[in-house]
C-alpha cells in the first residue's frame, strides 16, 4: 500500500498569505469553544485565574521537558528572555519559518483562528505581568496544537487508519479491483494478528496454569519459618546425639585409666 503522503499534520501549520477575513471565517471562530479547555470561563476571565496560569505553566514546561528542551518558565513571571526562547522553540515544533518573533507570530495566530488578542505591543514588553498573561495563554495555546500534531505523527500508521484511506482513494477512482485487493491484504494481516495473539493467550494461560500449580505448592508446603524451624530442631538433636557420644567415651576412658591403676 501507498505510504507517501499519507499523513503530514505538521505542514498545515505553514500558513499561506492571510486571505481577506470572510463571514464564514468570522462566524465559524466565533462558534468555537474556548481552546484553553475552560468552558465556563471567557478567554480573558481564564488568563487571569490563577489556577490556570500554573496549570498552563505546568503544560508547558511538560512539553518543553518531553522534547529535550532545556527551557523552563518560572512561575510568577519568567523573564523576558525564557518567554521568548521558549516561544520560538514552540513555534519552531509547528514547523513555522519564523525570522522576527514580532511580525511572523501574528501571522501563525491569524492563520490558526487563535482566540485570543495579541498585539504587537504585547510582544515588545514580554516581561511585564499585564502582556504575561496573553503571552502565557498563547503559548499554552500553541503547545496544545503542537501535542495534537505529535499524536497525529504517532498514530498516523495506524492499520485501520491506512486500510480506510486507501480504500477510499480506491473508491473514488472507480478501482474495483483495487479495493477488493486491499480487503484481502487487510483482512489477511488481522487474521494473522489474531492467531498471533491467539498463540500468544495459549502460552501465557499455560504459564498462569504453572504459576498457579507452584503457588499451590507454596501454600500448601511448610512455610520458610517452619522449615527453618524443622532443621534447627534436626540439628539441635544431632548435637545431643554428639554430646551424648562424648560423654560415652569419656566414660569408657576413666573406666580404662582405672583399670590401668589397679594393675
Amino acid at each position: 500500500m501507498k505510504a507517501t503522503g499519507r499523513c503530514r499534520p505538521k505542514d498545515s501549520i505553514r500558513p499561506p498569505p492571510p486571505p481577506p477575513p470572510s463571514d464564514s471565517n468570522a462566524s465559524f471562530a466565533s462558534s468555537r469553544p474556548s481552546s484553553l479547555g475552560i468552558n465556563r470561563f471567557s478567554a480573558s476571565d481564564a488568563l487571569t485565574d490563577r489556577s490556570y496560569q500554573l496549570s498552563a505553566i505546568r503544560t508547558i514546561n511538560s512539553f518543553l521537558a518531553s522534547h529535550s528542551s532545556p527551557l523552563s518558565l518560572k512561575p510568577p513571571l519568567p523573564s523576558a528572555k525564557d518567554i521568548t526562547k521558549t516561544l520560538k522553540f514552540v513555534i519552531s515544533q509547528l514547523n513555522f519559518p519564523s525570522t522576527k518573533l514580532e511580525d511572523d507570530l501574528p501571522i501563525l495566530l491569524k492563520h490558526l483562528n487563535c482566540l485570543i488578542k495579541l498585539n504587537k505591543s504585547a510582544l515588545k514588553a514580554l516581561g511585564t505581568p499585564h502582556a504575561w498573561r496573553s503571552l502565557l495563554g498563547v503559548m499554552h495555546w500553541l503547545v496544545q496544537i503542537a501535542l495534537y500534531n505529535d499524536h497525529l505523527v504517532s498514530h498516523c500508521f495506524d492499520n485501520t487508519f491506512v486500510y480506510a484511506l486507501d480504500s477510499y482513494l480506491h473508491y473514488i477512482r472507480g478501482d474495483d479491483d483495487g479495493m477488493e485487493e486491499v480487503d484481502r491484504e487487510f483482512f489477511g494481516k488481522l487474521e494473522r494478528e489474531r492467531n498471533a495473539v491467539a498463540e500468544g493467550v495459549k502460552t501465557l494461560e499455560k504459564e498462569v496454569a504453572e504459576r498457579e500449580g507452584r503457588l499451590e505448592e507454596l501454600r500448601s508446603g511448610p512455610s520458610a519459618k517452619e522449615a527453618v524451624e524443622k532443621e534447627r530442631g534436626v540439628l539441635e538433636e544431632d548435637v545431643k546425639k554428639f554430646h551424648a557420644i562424648i560423654a560415652e567415651i569419656l566414660r569408657r576412658i576413666a573406666l580404662v585409666e582405672k583399670i590401668l591403676e589397679e594393675k
